[in-house]
């Protein structure tokens, strides 16, 4: 991952550095996607709904084609269970064998293959970013959207440092991914703190992890 730069708006005055990922922050979007769990799709993309519990996400169109094709399934199958003349198996999942016109097979595939990276997972761990500094990475955010990272004592103590960033694409990072750097050592503490990152285009939270950080750098 390449260097990017990265407005800081921290609060506290230890220097943050951001090596590996990043991009410009500007302000908190105000609107925030209702909160579906871990499937929650990233901005832009919705459940599929094929069938129940299918939760690919997709463009809303593929979801209107998915609705449209099981509605029709009846007038395109033939009564051995294969498909009439110019439509196939949609294959959306095994035994998946609604009738579509080819494209929408294709869409399926497609879409599955993506599934992953648009999930609106939101994942956070850390690091040594290779200089013996810690690191806090996170993926599967909104793709351009902003990420508030905070670090405090426990969940429920004050915030000892923040910073706003801006999650982008990266190989091997699925969705938006984003890598800062407090400034204190990697191995200054053992682990007695906390941290977390909020995707603030969807409002949706990480879960916190244990980090070591040094209060007196």
């Amino acid at each position: 991952m390449t260097p990017r730069r990265i407005l800081r708006t921290g609060v506290n005055t230890m220097m943050a550095a951001v090596l590996g990922l990043g991009g410009a922050a500007l302000g908190a979007s105000a609107a925030h996607a209702q909160d579906f769990g871990p499937d929650t799709c990233r901005q832009g993309f919705v459940w599929r709904d094929a069938r129940p519990g299918d939760h690919v996400c997709v463009i809303p169109q593929h979801r209107t084609d998915a609705a449209s094709d099981n509605s029709q399934a009846g007038a395109r199958t033939l009564q051995n269970g294969f498909c009439v003349s110019s439509f196939v198996w949609r294959e959306a999942w095994a035994g998946d064998h609604v009738c579509v016109i080819p494209q929408h097979r294709t869409d399926a595939a497609s879409d599955n293959s993506q599934a992953d990276d648009r999930r609106l997972a939101v994942r956070v761990w850390d690091g040594d970013n290779g200089a013996g500094r810690l690191k806090i990475s996170g993926d599967h955010f909104n793709i351009g959207g902003l990420v508030r990272v905070e670090i405090r004592l426990s969940p429920t103590g004050s915030v000892q440092w923040t910073d706003t960033v801006t999650a982008t694409q990266h190989g091997g990072f699925a969705g938006g991914s984003f890598g800062v750097v407090p400034g204190n050592p990697f191995s200054c503490a053992t682990k007695n703190a906390v941290a977390r990152a909020t995707d603030l285009t969807s409002g949706r939270t990480t879960a916190w992890i244990p980090v070591g950080y040094c209060f007196n750098l």
